[in-house]
């Protein structure tokens, strides 16, 4: 007889009970609603608080691009955050990138219109990208929305020393310090005030409060040698020049402040070589180019001078790297090297390309005395064919060659380039 298989039900329940979550499984999955099986998880994303953290701590450390990147990525996080904005205004304009830190200024103020903080920023930005009088009404905003914030009126009376405004200046530069004297910000523009007025000490006992604040921001310690060069303490500067060369070195304003103060002291071969490493840094920037330029006419080397100062001038292609130099404009900045470029020129009989500079100088200095008779000089040389009169010969022209020699400019008695904002020169 055959056996007749048995029935069970129990089995047939739980075969049903394991098709139907399958089936809500499968269809969980579709909707995102359960990760598959094996699938690796995700990293968690990182709160905009974190970079904000770090960005912070970059900052403190001297590492100011990384501190930037980092408060790039809190914004990124957390768009809609108008401090992580501010800070990253406030850095950028630190690190020497203003009209980046305007950007992020106006976007603080169009997250948070009614912001101090973000005003006040964006009077800072402003005015290192020169528009004073913008920036001006900026401070006037952030005082308004907040009269009690510190940074609104330091960044004010920077402002107002930049419009020369001195007297308005130094009362907002000391309510500012009676209002946070613990702000490297603040203790920093009261520097630059003080720095202004020519109270040299006193901006140096700022600027040194502003270093104990914040130890590792270069601006600061270049504030400080600048200052200390002015009142001929030139090892001193070179020291605080070094300083903020060592938590930089790849910035080479530090490089060229130090060539600068061995310009003035006369160490010209000390201060070629630090102008020969930022050249190495920045292959293809002419300003450095007409710096080396300005040396080598103070070291008598003049084929030197002439090479250099027409790569800054008239722009050349830098011999070992192939960087290309494109060459300056005539403004206060360059005038030193168009004069003395043109000087040289003359010297050596270069007349045809001499003469044209000349020109461009006398129209753009026309009320320099100085100047104007450094250009009849160089015009009388090439007049004369190289036979300059008894007032305009120097021994220095004793160093070129024979074939050439000929009347160069006593650099001494050739007038300084302007002031530049670049706190470097």
């Amino acid at each position: 007889m055959r056996r007749h298989k048995r029935s069970r039900p129990g089995r047939v329940a739980i075969y049903l009970a394991l098709i139907v979550l399958g089936i809500y499984i499968i269809r969980e999955q579709h909707q995102g609603n359960v990760r598959p099986m094996l699938m690796a998880t995700p990293t968690a994303t990182r709160s905009a608080v974190s970079f904000a953290e770090e960005a912070e701590a970059h900052f403190s450390g001297g590492r100011l691009r990384r501190a930037i990147e980092s408060f790039q990525k809190a914004t990124e996080a957390e768009p809609a955050n108008a401090a992580y904005w501010v800070k990253l205004a406030r850095l950028q304009v630190y690190a020497g990138d203003a009209e980046a830190g305007l950007e992020s200024a106006n976007t603080a103020v169009l997250v948070l219109p009614e912001d101090s903080g973000a005003h006040a920023v964006r009077a800072f930005a402003l005015d290192w990208t020169g528009d004073y009088e913008e920036a001006s009404r900026a401070s006037v905003r952030a005082i308004q929305l907040d009269p009690n914030n510190a940074l609104a009126h330091a960044y004010y009376a920077e402002i107002l020393t930049d419009l020369q405004k001195y007297a308005q200046a130094g009362d907002e530069a000391r309510l500012a310090v009676s209002l946070n004297a613990n702000s490297m910000d603040v203790q920093r523009a009261y520097g630059y005030y003080l720095e202004s007025v020519a109270a040299y000490e006193d901006a140096i006992i700022a600027y040194q409060t502003a270093a104990t604040i914040n130890p590792n921001l270069g601006l600061i310690y270049m504030r400080l040698g600048l200052n200390y060069r002015v009142l001929g303490q030139y090892e001193t500067a070179v020291e605080y020049f070094q300083r903020a060369s060592a938590l930089d070195p790849k910035d080479t304003a530090p490089l060229l402040s130090i060539a600068r103060t061995y310009f003035q002291t006369g160490e010209y071969q000390r201060a070629a070589q630090y102008i020969e490493t930022a050249l190495e840094l920045e292959p293809a920037n002419p300003d450095i180019y007409g710096r080396l330029g300005l040396v080598e006419f103070k070291a008598l080397n003049y084929e030197g001078a002439v090479t250099d100062l027409g790569c800054a001038i008239d722009g050349c292609t830098h011999p070992l790297t192939s960087a290309v130099v494109s060459g300056m404009p005539l403004e206060p900045e360059t005038l030193e090297y168009y004069y003395t470029f043109g000087s040289v020129l003359a010297a050596y009989l270069k007349c045809d390309r001499a003469l044209p500079i000349f020109s461009q100088v006398a129209a753009f200095a026309a009320d320099d005395e100085v100047v104007q008779n450094i250009v009849a000089e160089g015009r009388a040389i090439c007049e004369l064919g190289g036979t300059p009169s008894a007032e305009t010969t120097t021994p220095e022209a004793n160093s070129t060659p024979a074939a050439e020699k000929t009347a160069l400019p006593v650099a001494s008695e050739t007038p300084q380039p302007a002031a530049t904002p670049t706190p470097g020169y």
